[in-house]
């Protein structure tokens, strides 16, 4: 004999009443587990040209008009601390400049010439690492992902505390 699990559906007999069970697995444990496995997937790609998958994210989000690291981290939705670390390598590297603003204080980003030039480079790789995805995965499951994370993205948002 088997014994039930907390998330077995245990019947009642009234097709009225709501099931009480726990709770499914864990969503954000499963995500980690995925973006830790996407993030490889693009880093397979991106590693010819010396990007990570975080680093391409920056440079796609940077333009040729400055804005502050605040700004972009906004943006992109991500903690300052690692968007710092995410930047170093493309400022090094002559792609991202930091340039003088209104306020010294202020720590305007700008993509250089070289960077716009870069990126393009990067686009390409990025789109032939979107099409190995898509074959891998299905386009249309790629597609029905992507819209289940918009929308799951866009009904989170108003969840969280403001600075989030």
């Amino acid at each position: 004999m088997t014994s039930a699990k907390s998330t077995d559906v245990q019947p009642t007999g009234d097709p009225l009443e709501p099931v009480s069970c726990g709770p499914l697995p864990c969503t954000g444990g499963r995500l980690r587990k995925l973006t830790r496995r996407m993030t490889s997937f693009y880093e397979q790609h991106l590693r010819a040209i010396g990007l990570k998958l975080s680093q391409y994210s920056v440079l796609m989000n940077l333009s040729t008009e400055p804005q502050t690291l605040l700004q972009l981290a906004d943006r992109l939705e991500m903690d300052r601390t690692t968007l710092t670390r995410s930047l170093k390598p493309l400022v090094d590297q002559g792609w991202v400049a930091e340039v003088a603003g209104d306020d010294a204080r202020r720590r305007l980003l700008v993509l250089t010439a070289s960077g716009h030039r870069f990126r393009k480079q990067a686009q390409q790789v990025w789109c032939d690492a979107q099409l190995a995805l898509e074959t891998q995965l299905g386009r249309d499951f790629t597609a029905d992902l992507n819209a289940q994370l918009d929308r799951a993205l866009s009904q989170l948002k108003p969840a969280l505390p403001e600075e989030n």
